[in-house]
């Protein structure tokens, strides 16, 4: 059993949104204020037994709708009416009166009869072809036109109507429950506590970021302490051996702390029992005992430390990312704990777990291992025992998006984007744009670009570990591909890529040094040689051979600051760093020096193009990138690239099958760079 399709109408920004759900996790992504937040919302307030309804929750389209029918009850209500248009206009008022609605289409198997038993209540066909139920939770009048006479028999005649309707809709409105049939009009209301039949079928339960938590070192807020006394009080206590030795070891130093006890205070119990003895007032007589909860212990008693080399932290001197991620982790297990040990109350049939926004405090590299594990967690969970288990995330983090949303085999069917678009009315509404029906020609190819070019995590420098600078865009995008294959360990921590061209890098040099950052900057050596035509001098960029001079900036002004080819050709390793930061540009590789680099990719990979393709005999590994195609680069190799020719040629790369027709080198000018951004010393 699963949930399909949630549908939210005519709550606040939801006007009418629409979110089919993935059968393990659903990622909700959007700007801020397009209704990710009160999709939750609505259905908290529509399956908890404390969730009620107010008139804000309306959206604010609906009050012109309001005053609409109230004109067409005013009209059903004129002389000479005939009863005919009368019972027409009150059928449209019933139709169009405004109602919050919050849809739970559920699929279920068949074959599985225990999960039916609370779930047939909710069921209207039962046709084989059929495995379906739909259950509406909805915000409506008590009696529609009750609402418009109330309105015209009021007290006060200034107020309008909309005024009117906040100050009395807990009088107007109830909240109904219906089974009905997607497929047809029909409906049947659900009597008597509707809510807890709802969570008998799907139970969901809210993970929110700590957002209480605060740096202060204080015990008030122990993040820890709350998810472990948690994720105890919902595990399996009558089957584990280790939590019965617990309970027992409580149990006997519970006994011997009530003997102590009463040794110690002794005299004053005796002093106790004596006062008042010879007068009118007595005081009772008091004992001792002594009782360990265990839940409690693991909450109050336990002190949860973080391991130092020689000193071992309390949890509140840590930083609010990891309390937050440990305490988020911790809820998820403890609602699945709870989930799977209420097998003999049944506490219901589908668990479905709403963590809105998590990546509050997180630094990025944080935020994937959160979603990471959170994907853990499930699999283990689906391993362990047969439940069922849905997770939808609300998120900014591009992070999160691009750890869960993207992937090999899913693609993007994770991932809702809420999108707000204006209407012609000059207003607007909130759409959900279900990626699952996203067409990409070529797909097979196209996706794997897509899915390198998603995965370059773009963040603030200052919560970076590691800093590149690159010149262009080929460069950045081809990265994380060159970085697993050359320091893969970097793919262990949160490196910022920022393209900045040569000519600007060294913008960045005293910011950089001040926060002293690992930085390592990827540029071209850009040669160029002068020309005197008619006693004026010209400058023209050439073949590295052949070049007297650079034009780049970072080269002459930052490092190594040297200024000729001849010089930055045969510069030490050493000067190129300076502190923290390096600088790498084309060198010399295979007898052939490079001037920027896509000759420098060609040069690297020279051998393995010319390599006979191993599908398409009688061709060559370089006929699938469309600029080698038709160049013979055994004889001369390419160095003029327009801006089309590069995007092509970056694109070939993107999206090249690497398995297929095996791997490709990253130049050694950058290898030898991210072998070094990797190093900590």
């Amino acid at each position: 059993m699963k949930i399909k399709k949630i549908e939210v109408l005519n709550f606040r920004l939801l006007e009418s949104v629409s979110c089919n759900l993935e059968d393990d996790i659903t990622l909700i992504v959007g700007k801020n204020n397009t209704g990710k937040t009160s999709f939750f919302e609505a259905i908290r307030l529509a399956t908890s037994t404390d969730g009620k309804f107010i008139f804000e929750d309306f959206s604010q389209s609906s009050y012109a709708v309001f005053k609409s029918c109230f004109n067409k009850y005013l009209e059903s209500k004129k002389e000479g009416i005939t009863e005919e248009d009368q019972e027409e206009l009150e059928k449209e008022l019933l139709a169009e009166i405004p109602k919050i609605k919050i849809n739970f289409e559920i699929e279920y198997n068949k074959e599985n009869n225990e999960s039916l038993v609370e779930l047939s209540e909710f069921i209207t066909d039962l046709e084989d072809a059929r495995n379906d139920a739909t259950i509406c939770v909805s915000f409506e009048p008590k009696n529609t036109l009750k609402v418009f006479q109330s309105y015209e028999n009021r007290e006060e005649n200034s107020i309008d109507l909309i005024k009117y309707l906040h100050q009395n809709i807990k009088f107007l409105y109830e909240n109904v429950c219906y089974a009905i049939d997607k497929k047809s009009d029909y409906k049947r209301i659900i009597e008597d506590s509707f809510k807890t039949k709802i969570q008998k079928v799907m139970l969901f339960e809210n993970i929110k970021a700590m957002r209480i938590l605060d740096d202060i070192n204080s015990d008030s807020n122990n993040a820890l302490s709350i998810g472990f006394s948690n994720y105890y009080k919902h595990r399996d206590k009558t089957s584990n051996q280790d939590v019965k030795d617990l309970e027992n070891t409580l149990k006997t130093v519970s006994e011997d702390l009530k003997t102590k006890y009463e040794k110690v205070l002794e005299s004053i119990m005796s002093k106790l029992g004596r006062f008042g003895a010879k007068t009118l007032i007595s005081i009772p007589t008091i004992t001792i005992d002594s009782k360990f909860d265990s839940e409690k212990v693991i909450k109050n008693n336990i002190q949860y430390l973080y391991l130092q080399n020689e000193v071992n932290l309390p949890e509140s001197y840590n930083g609010l990312g990891y309390s937050n991620l440990i305490y988020m982790i911790l809820e998820l297990e403890s609602f699945i704990e709870k989930f799977k040990n209420s097998k003999k109350v049944k506490l219901s049939n589908l668990l479905c777990i709403l963590i809105e926004e998590p990546e509050a405090h997180m630094h990025p590299q944080m935020q994937q291992v959160f979603i990471s594990q959170v994907s853990e967690v499930l699999k283990d969970a689906k391993n362990d025992t047969d439940i069922e288990i849905q997770v939808i995330i609300t998120t900014h983090s591009s992070h999160i998006l691009s750890e869960s949303g993207i992937e090999t085999e899913l693609g993007f069917n994770r991932i809702r984007y809420f999108n707000r678009l204006e209407t012609e009315s000059g207003g607007y509404k909130i759409i959900n744009q279900d990626f699952n029906n996203l067409k990409i020609k070529n797909d097979k190819r196209t996706f794997r670009f897509l899915r390198q070019y998603l995965t370059l995590h773009k963040s603030d420098l200052f919560f970076a570990d590691k800093v590149i600078l690159v010149e262009g865009t080929t460069e950045r995008m081809l990265l994380p591909q060159m970085i697993k294959k050359s320091a893969k360990s970097l793919c262990n921590e949160y490196v910022s890529i920022l393209e900045v061209g040569g000519a600007y890098a060294h913008s960045f040099r005293e910011m950089l040094e001040f926060i002293k950052v690992r930085t390592l900057i990827i540029t071209d050596i850009d040669s160029a040689q002068k020309h005197i035509e008619k006693n004026k001098k010209k400058t023209s960029k050439c073949k590295v051979d052949v070049g007297e001079f650079t034009t780049n900036q970072t080269l002459i002004k930052w490092l190594p600051n040297k200024t000729t080819i001849p010089d930055l050709v045969n510069c030490k390793v050493e000067d190129k760093i300076q502190d923290n930061i390096r600088v790498a540009y084309q060198t010399n590789e295979n007898g052939y020096n490079a001037r920027s680099f896509e000759d420098a990719f060609i040069n690297a990979n020279k051998d393995f193009f010319l390599t006979e393709h191993p599908i398409d005999k009688g061709k060559k590994i370089k006929d699938e990138f469309s600029y080698l195609k038709n160049k013979d680069i055994s004889i001369e190799m390419p160095d003029k690239f327009t801006s089309k020719q590069k995007t092509e040629f970056t694109f070939d790369i993107m999206s090249f099958n690497e398995k297929e027709y095996g791997e490709w080198k990253v130049p050694e000018y950058i290898n030898e760079g991210l072998i070094w951004l990797a190093k900590n010393d």
